[in-house]
C-alpha cells in the first residue's frame, strides 16, 4: 500500500472520526452495549444465594387480658443446588444475545460512518456543481458581449445579441437551484460537524484486497448481519432447551432463622436448614405454551437467516456490480469531456469565421458543462458505491479505523 497514495484518504478518516465518536446514535450503541452485559450480569445471579430479611411487630390478641405486644425477625438464604442444566442455558443464551449486540451495533455503526461520509461527498458535489454553474454564467457573459461587439462591426446580428443574452438568463436560471442544494447539503452535515466549510476534495480510494470482496460461505458468516441473526438463533436453541429441562424441577438449599417475642413468653427462636426439591405438577399448560413459543422462534429464526443469507448475497453481487459500473462510467465521462471541449472550442473557431450557426455554438458550448457536471457525478457515485460495498461487506469500520 503507498503511503503518498493514501495520503488524501488518511485526512478523510482523521476528519470523520471526530463527529463519529461524539454522535448520539454512537453514545446510544455504548449505552446498548452496557445493557447487553448488565442483562448477563442479571442471569448470572442466579448462581449465587439469595438472601432475605423481614421484621415486624403488633399486637397478639388471645384470649381474656392476653393481648400483648409481638415483635419477630426472620432471615432466610437460599441457594441453587442443581436445575438441570437451566442457568446454565440460560447464562449462555444471554452470552450469544450479547454477541448478537454487538453486531447489530457493528451494523448501526457502519450505517453512521456511511452517512457522515455521503454528507462530506454531497457536499463536494454541490460546491463543484456550483463552481461550473457559475463558470457556465461567466462564459455565456462573455460570449454576450463578444456578440455586441461583434455587431458593432457588423458581424453578428441582433437576433444574435437576443439569442445571447436568452442563453446567460438560463445559465442564471440555473445558480438559484444550485446554492439550495449546497446549503441543503451542508446543512445535513451540521449534523455531524460544528463547521460544515470543510476543506476536503475528493479522495482517492484506498486499496483492498479483492479476496475480502469474494462472495463465499466464510465471507457472508463474517458479516455482521449474518454473526447477530447467528447468535440469535443459538441463543433461541439454548432458551428452547432451558424451557424443556425447566420441567424437571431444581433442587435448592434453603437456611432460615426467625425469632419471635410476645412478652408473655420468653423469646422463640427457630432455625432450620433444609435440601428442597421444587417441581410444578400444574401450570395451566403454561410451560407446554413457552416450551412451544420458544420451539417456534427457533424455526422462525432458522427462515430469517437463510432469508437473510439469500438477500445479503444478493446485495453484495449488486455492491461490486455498482462500483464496477461507477468505475467504467468514470472513464467514459472523462473522455466525454475532452471530446465536447474539443467541439466547443472547434465551433467556436468556426463561429468566429462564420462558418457555423450561433446555435450550434450554444449547443457545444451546453453539451460542455453538461459532460463536465456528469464528469463530477460519476467521480462522487463512484467513490460512495466503494464505501457502500465495504458497507455491505463488513469492512467499512474496519477500513476507517474505527470497530468496535
Amino acid at each position: 500500500m503507498n503511503e503518498n497514495e493514501l495520503l488524501e484518504f488518511k485526512r478523510l478518516k482523521d476528519i470523520i472520526s471526530v463527529p463519529f465518536n461524539s454522535t448520539p446514535l454512537f453514545l446510544q450503541t455504548l449505552e446498548s452495549l452496557k445493557l447487553a452485559e448488565e442483562r448477563k450480569n442479571e442471569v448470572f445471579s442466579r448462581y449465587l444465594p439469595r438472601v432475605s430479611s423481614s421484621i415486624g411487630g403488633g399486637v397478639k390478641s388471645g384470649g381474656l387480658n392476653n393481648d400483648s405486644n409481638s415483635q419477630s425477625y426472620s432471615l432466610n438464604v437460599t441457594q441453587l443446588v442443581y436445575d438441570f442444566g437451566v442457568t446454565g442455558k440460560e447464562v449462555d443464551a444471554v452470552e450469544k444475545e450479547s454477541l448478537a449486540s454487538q453486531s447489530k451495533v457493528e451494523s448501526q455503526r457502519t450505517d453512521l460512518l456511511l452517512e457522515i461520509i455521503t454528507a462530506v461527498h454531497e457536499v463536494y458535489r454541490a460546491e463543484t456543481q456550483l463552481l461550473l454553474s457559475q463558470g457556465f454564467v461567466d462564459t455565456r457573459r462573455g460570449f454576450l458581449e463578444s456578440t455586441r461587439q461583434r455587431e458593432e462591426l457588423g458581424g453578428a446580428s441582433n437576433a444574435d445579441v437576443i439569442r445571447a443574452e436568452t442563453k446567460l438568463s438560463e445559465a442564471l436560471d440555473k445558480i438559484p437551484g444550485q446554492v439550495k442544494l449546497l446549503k441543503d447539503t451542508r446543512a445535513k452535515l451540521l449534523e455531524f460537524f460544528e463547521n460544515p466549510e470543510l476543506d476536503l476534495g475528493l479522495t482517492r480510494l484506498p486499496v483492498i484486497n479483492p479476496e475480502k470482496l469474494s462472495i463465499t460461505e466464510e465471507t457472508l458468516k463474517r458479516n455482521f448481519l449474518i454473526k447477530e441473526i447467528d447468535n440469535q438463533l443459538e441463543a433461541s436453541i439454548l432458551q428452547f432447551q432451558a424451557q424443556k429441562n425447566s420441567s424437571f424441577g431444581r433442587f435448592n438449599l434453603q437456611a432460615s432463622y426467625q425469632n419471635t417475642d410476645t412478652n408473655l413468653l420468653s423469646p422463640q427462636e427457630q432455625s432450620s436448614l433444609l435440601l428442597t426439591y421444587q417441581i410444578d405438577i400444574f401450570t395451566g399448560f403454561e410451560r407446554s405454551s413457552k416450551i412451544n413459543q420458544a420451539s417456534y422462534r427457533v424455526n422462525t429464526l432458522q427462515f430469517e437467516r437463510e432469508r437473510r443469507k439469500r438477500e445479503l448475497e444478493t446485495q453484495l453481487k449488486q455492491s461490486i456490480n455498482s462500483f464496477d459500473a461507477q468505475a467504467a462510467s468514470v472513464l467514459s465521462r472523462a473522455e466525454l469531456v475532452v471530446g465536447a471541449k474539443l467541439s466547443n472550442k472547434v465551433n467556436k473557431e468556426l463561429f468566429e469565421l462564420n462558418k457555423t450557426s450561433i446555435n450550434d455554438l450554444f449547443r457545444s458550448q451546453e453539451e460542455y458543462i453538461t459532460a463536465s457536471k456528469n464528469l463530477v457525478d460519476a467521480m462522487v457515485d463512484k467513490n460512495l458505491s466503494f464505501y457502500q460495498m465495504l458497507a455491505k461487506f463488513g469492512f467499512l469500520l474496519e477500513m476507517f479505523d474505527l470497530g468496535a
